[in-house]
């Protein structure tokens, strides 16, 4: 008897079951194996670690931001502030720049009264007695016509070789000579082009 239930045991042990329900009414045991496997593991890693760089470097640009957007208004805040100094260190600035055209003005002024007198010292000194001059007029900055008359023709020649070597003059030249009369008597009109010295006599 003892046999029969072991043997009966051993039957029962070595039997396969066999689900004979339909498809639809079975029971699928799921499989979690997956989540252990390394090619799931470690693309998981890289995309958290990823996702972490992100959000850190957001939150750093963020914060950079914040603080250049603060900086920003401070120095907008400080700007306004020296506005009203600003504005009056321009006012004196043009005050300024009018001054100093006044001054160079008065300087040019000095220079050319100088320039004038030295010029006209040097016409005058070496005129010759029987010749006088009629106009003088400035042709360029450093170009004169100068017209007169002289009862002696001899005495232009001998005039501008004297202007010649005075230091305020470069260059002379005749222009234009005629026979004209005076108080019913012969005399000589002419007109001489005069080149300046650029110093003027000035140097030293």
């Amino acid at each position: 008897m003892a046999a029969q239930k072991k043997e009966s045991t051993n039957k029962s042990a070595l039997a396969v079951s066999i689900n004979l329900l339909p498809v639809e009414f079975r029971k699928k045991k799921k499989d979690f194996s997956w989540i252990t496997d390394r090619r799931t593991i470690w693309p998981t890693i890289a995309l958290i670690a990823a996702i972490v760089c992100v959000v850190m470097l957001n939150n750093f640009m963020t914060e950079t931001k914040d603080g250049l957007n603060s900086e920003l208004s401070r120095v907008k805040a400080e700007v306004e502030r020296q506005r009203p100094l600003l504005k009056k260190i321009g006012e004196l600035e043009q005050k300024q720049g009018i001054v100093n055209t006044k001054i160079n003005a008065l300087k040019s002024i000095q220079v050319n009264k100088k320039r004038w007198v030295v010029l006209f010292e040097n016409i005058s000194s070496v005129l010759p007695p029987n010749m006088w001059l009629t106009s003088l007029n400035q042709m360029g900055e450093f170009d004169l016509e100068m017209r007169g008359t002289t009862f002696d023709f001899s005495e232009v020649a001998e005039y501008m070789v004297k202007l010649e070597k005075q230091a305020a003059i470069d260059n002379v030249s005749l222009v234009t000579i005629a026979t004209t009369k005076v108080d019913g008597e012969e005399a000589y009109s002419f007109t001489i082009r005069i080149v300046l010295s650029k110093d003027n006599g000035q140097e030293g």
